[in-house]
């Protein structure tokens, strides 16, 4: 059997072809544009997702000789495609990013408490959820709003497009801030507070979920014969975990252009946990099964702003940089937040911060600092976990970031315990692969599928040589925030 799994990103998508025992049999990407309004609002064109989205799976399904038994696409989270009666797309996703609804949320914000909101949607109160997007329509753009039969997701949108049907995974579902995690359905009382339209919404389904097979006059289109089932994917963070096998005390590890770690938990998180400290509980395949969230909205973004800022010329890229990274580690202590930090602290004016350079300082010693900050930054976050006993006892690092064997080791040293790769580069098409493996029947269980179909490729070990030094680092990043705050503020002009 084969099985195609779409990753959907920010910036572009790719399709990966699998067998049912992992093996990866071939793939395509596309990149496409992201729009960039004059006030700095970043959107992307629900259109060109699509046709890229076609492309893909189409040349992926051309080189694996159309024999194609399901497929499945995960996405980033919090966007949504907005369409009408006809089935038009009358609303581009808006990334999570943007600022836009921030105002219409804030006013939203007064009918609740960050508790319920952890209570019942496993998310600490955030203005970059779904709902500030959709109330900026209703208030600011009627003339759409208006219009709107389906608010999709865009895992939902991705499904619709290839089989016709909608369906929203519960992951998916967690990210709009009005999706009751526990009983896995909108939540009428959130609904009702805040003014939305439940019809607007498709049904929830969990990822596995075969919703209906490839459109015919797609599949005529695209020279494909046969009947490909479509399945629910969900959000990339958790699809990602499951892609990495689901291997007990391990930790998924996604190095892109923000790193997230993301565990996998017995039990939805205590509400008032997530409400101070700011880490989701997201649901997985089935009630009851739950991931969390702890992140860096700007870590790989930091890797590639630094090796455009310093480099000397075109040749010093990020691989350049990791060639020449000093084997000891330094003391110069970096904030690693170009534009706000994730968790644990959701300080949306946190900016980089460097202390510690001198004279002697090469612009190699400040790319480790700031690899050894991004590091601290993960330390500080699996230290807040294990106040839940999350205990994180090894790492699988996927992604584009995995690829640097410096970051890996730096990785591994500060926080003493190994760091994997996988044989698959890409989990999140792996992950989907996965889903669909389990849909079709080829496996008892997602588990089982993951299990059998996820294999790691090297694992490093830490170097318990800078163990000490590592831990007065860290005891000394933990203070870094509070230390630097109001320069932060003094820089946004807020100070």
């Amino acid at each position: 059997m084969l099985f195609c799994g779409i990753d959907v990103g920010t910036t572009g998508v790719k399709a990966q072809v699998f067998d049912e025992t992992g093996n990866h049999i071939t793939g395509a990407y596309r990149a496409y544009t992201m729009r960039v309004a004059p006030d700095g609002t970043r959107m992307l064109e629900a259109r060109e997702l699509w046709d890229k989205t076609r492309e893909v799976f189409a040349e992926a399904s051309a080189k694996a000789g159309g024999k194609l038994d399901a497929l499945c696409a995960d996405s980033f989270g919090e966007a949504f495609v907005a369409v009408n009666a006809a089935g038009e797309v009358i609303c581009d996703p808006m990334l999570f990013t943007d600022r836009w609804g921030e105002k219409e949320y804030f006013e939203a914000e007064k009918k609740t408490s960050a508790r319920e909101i952890a209570e019942i949607c496993g998310l600490p109160l955030s203005p970059s959820y779904t709902l500030s997007k959709v109330l900026y329509l209703r208030e600011q753009r009627p003339d759409i709003y208006e219009k709107i039969d389906k608010i999709l997701m865009i895992q939902d949108f991705i499904g619709y497009m290839f089989c016709g049907q909608q369906a929203v995974d519960y992951s998916a579902a967690c990210r709009t801030m009005f999706f009751d995690v526990r009983q896995a359905r909108w939540s009428d009382t959130l609904i009702e507070k805040f003014g939305l339209d439940r019809r607007h919404y498709s049904d929830p389904a969990p990822m596995g979920t075969v919703i209906g097979t490839l459109r015919k006059e797609l599949a005529r289109e695209l020279g494909i014969a046969g009947e490909i089932k479509v399945v629910v994917g969900g959000h990339d963070q958790p699809v990602n975990a499951i892609g990495a096998g689901l291997r007990d005390g391990y930790a998924v590890c996604s190095m892109g252009t923000s790193e997230c770690i993301t565990p996998i938990t017995g039990a939805l998180l205590p509400a008032d946990f997530i409400a101070q400290r700011g880490i989701p509980s997201e649901p997985l395949w089935e009630k009851g099964k739950f991931c969390c969230l702890a992140y860096n909205q700007t870590s790989g973004l930091l890797v590639q702003w630094f090796a455009n800022t310093f480099s000397g010329d075109p040749g010093e890229s990020i691989a350049f940089f990791d060639q020449q990274v000093p084997p000891a580690p330094t003391k110069i202590m970096v904030q690693p937040y170009l534009m706000g930090s994730g968790t644990p602290y959701m300080d949306s004016g946190a900016r980089l911060a460097i202390t510690g350079m001198d004279y002697g300082t090469t612009k190699f010693d400040l790319y480790r600092a700031i690899l050894e900050g991004l590091v601290l930054d993960q330390r500080l976050n699996m230290a807040v976990l294990a106040e839940q006993k999350v205990a994180v006892q090894h790492l699988i690092a996927v992604g584009g970031g995995s690829k640097s064997r410096p970051w890996l080791q730096i990785k591994a040293d500060i926080l003493q315990i190994p760091v994997s790769t996988l044989k698959v580069k890409e989990a999140g098409a792996l992950g989907c692969a996965i889903l669909c493996a389990a849909a079709a029947g080829a496996y008892g269980s997602v588990a089982e599928a993951a299990c059998t179909m996820s294999s790691i490729n090297e694992t490093i070990e830490p170097d318990n040589k800078h163990r000490d030094f590592y831990s007065e680092k860290f005891d000394l990043y933990r203070r870094l925030h509070d230390h630097v705050r109001e320069e932060s503020a003094f820089a946004l002009g807020t100070g």
